[in-house]
């Protein structure tokens, strides 16, 4: 899987990574039974709180609690939240504590009512503020887990139209089969889905557990999906360019090596024309040795040239053709 497959699912997961934090306003209009939590939790008698005060309550909410991919998730985040919380006073209100939401942390029911109107110990305080950092973090491992699959399916689709690109011009190239080109393609989809899936799973989960960063990336998503657009063009023309590139090379070298097959043939030829040449040559001696020798009269001397010239031709590979009553030596020949 090339490196601009990972990046484009990467940008592509993150930009579609969608963290929303609940607002008084989600509340009201998702959840409304819910606003008497934050309005009225801890108050005994009087005027209820501000809305910059109840902002204040919903924010003590430990922050994945509340965090949603709309309004209306994070709303009902906050209701199940709730649903077992008190408005607990740090210091009681019998003993002239405020409403005011600096002296107050939400709690577990059991826990703050068994605590009558004592004052919240230091420790107890300081085991509700590891306790929301607990519930912080396990529902931001909650979010991350929930968006995972969307950003594997957003890596994979990201992935698979270049891979089958790139793979099947790798099979007319004839680098490899249509079969290792299908398995190949398999295989970086599901890495495409993995770097999708890691992606969402990290952004979602960091910014579910931090409020900054979910305005963060809600601002930047425009530019990560604009930037996962032209990366997959850029992907595009660049698995083009490179086929390009790779066939001119594959030609190129088949060209050199005509040329040496060329070479090859040529040294090939004048090699056996050099030894034709020194055959030819030496025939051409042989042939004048064997014409420029000296005639003998009579019969013998015939037969003496014959003699000669059956060898030469035996040495030459060849079967010298005579009359059978021609003696095989001169030692036959009758004495004079």
């Amino acid at each position: 899987m090339s490196e601009d497959s990972q990046r484009n699912s990467a940008f592509n997961a993150a930009a579609n990574s969608k963290v929303h934090h609940a607002q008084l306003d989600d509340i009201s209009k998702c959840t409304p039974e819910k606003l008497g939590h934050l309005y009225r939790g801890g108050i005994r008698t009087g005027a209820g709180r501000t809305e910059a005060q109840a902002q204040q309550m919903l924010d003590k909410i430990p922050p994945s609690q509340r965090a949603g991919v709309d309004g209306q998730s994070a709303a009902s985040k906050v209701k199940e939240y709730l649903a077992d919380k008190d408005a607990s006073h740090i210091k009681p209100h019998s003993k002239g504590g405020s409403s005011h939401p600096n002296n107050i942390k939400w709690e577990n029911k059991t826990a703050n009512r068994a605590r009558g109107d004592q004052h919240m110990t230091r420790q107890e305080q300081r085991q509700l503020n590891v306790k929301a950092q607990v519930d912080n973090l396990r529902g931001a491992l909650k979010a991350g887990v929930e968006a995972a699959p969307k950003g594997a399916v957003i890596g994979a689709v990201t992935t698979a139209p270049f891979s089958m690109l790139r793979n099947a011009l790798r099979v007319v190239r004839g680098e490899m089969s249509a079969q290792e080109a299908a398995l190949e393609t398999v295989k970086e989809t599901a890495i495409g889905g993995g770097v999708g899936a890691t992606t969402a799973f990290t952004v979602t989960a960091v910014a579910a557990a931090c409020p900054p960063v979910a305005v963060a990336l809600a601002a930047m998503s425009p530019v990560l999906l604009a930037a996962g657009g032209a990366g997959m063009v850029y992907e595009f023309f660049k698995i083009l360019d490179d086929h390009k590139q790779q066939v001119k090379e594959y030609y190129s070298s088949l060209t050199q090596k005509e040329l040496q097959y060329l070479q090859n043939v040529e040294s090939e030829l004048l090699y056996e024309h050099s030894k034709n040449l020194e055959f030819l040559n030496k025939s051409e001696a042989l042939n004048a040795e064997i014409t420029q020798r000296p005639i003998e009269p009579g019969v013998e001397g015939a037969l003496k040239r014959y003699l000669e010239s059956a060898a030469i031709a035996k040495s030459l590979g060849g079967t010298p053709i005579g009359n059978k009553q021609l003696p095989v030596s001169q030692k036959s020949l009758p004495s004079a």
